[in-house]
């Protein structure tokens, strides 16, 4: 009982001690490595994947997942659609973007967005791991590039809540 009080019952499905994680890229090898990586990390339900945005978000809807992966550049919906979208609808799922183009435009709107992490593809897949555990504790997660630009824009109002690693 006491290992249920410590995780965050906000992205726990109460059915199950794992967390449905639903995956939005349209690279069909890159989602599917990601999904691998993702599910070899442990307490991961992998409830579905998509290319398509508008597909995804459907889906998303009604599976009502705990976690989102999505890249912010897919066709018909971009994930930073999506993250208002999901955020609206699904208040308490977790939403973690990634990237292989960050922008300061796109890093201003994730921020606005509520985004619980947001990643860079080039930092390795090592970040997914520290963004699920950011998460895990109700912590927003920015990879090295994504945080020095919202130092940059959002100066002290950026630092209250973002992980720190070494925590």
């Amino acid at each position: 009982m006491s290992q249920l009080k410590e995780l965050p019952s906000q992205i726990m499905n109460e059915k199950e001690d794992t967390y449905r994680v639903y995956v939005l890229e349209d690279e069909s090898l890159l989602r599917q490595l990601v999904i691998a990586y993702v599910e070899s990390i442990g307490g991961i339900d992998m409830i579905g994947s998509s290319g398509d945005g508008a597909v995804a978000m459907k889906e998303i809807i009604a599976m009502e997942p705990d976690l989102v992966f999505a890249d912010i550049r897919v066709p018909e919906v971009s994930g930073l659609e999506a993250l208002y979208l999901i955020k609206r609808r699904l208040p308490k799922t977790k939403v973690i973007l990634f990237s292989g183009s960050i922008t300061a435009d796109n890093i201003r709107i994730a921020y606005d967005g509520q985004v619980d992490a947001f990643i860079e593809k080039g930092e390795g897949l090592s970040e997914f791991q520290e963004a699920i555990e950011a998460v895990r504790n109700d912590k927003r997660y920015y990879s090295e590039h994504v945080r020095r630009v919202l130092l940059s824009l959002e100066g002290e109002r950026a630092l209250h809540d973002m992980y720190d690693k070494q925590s």
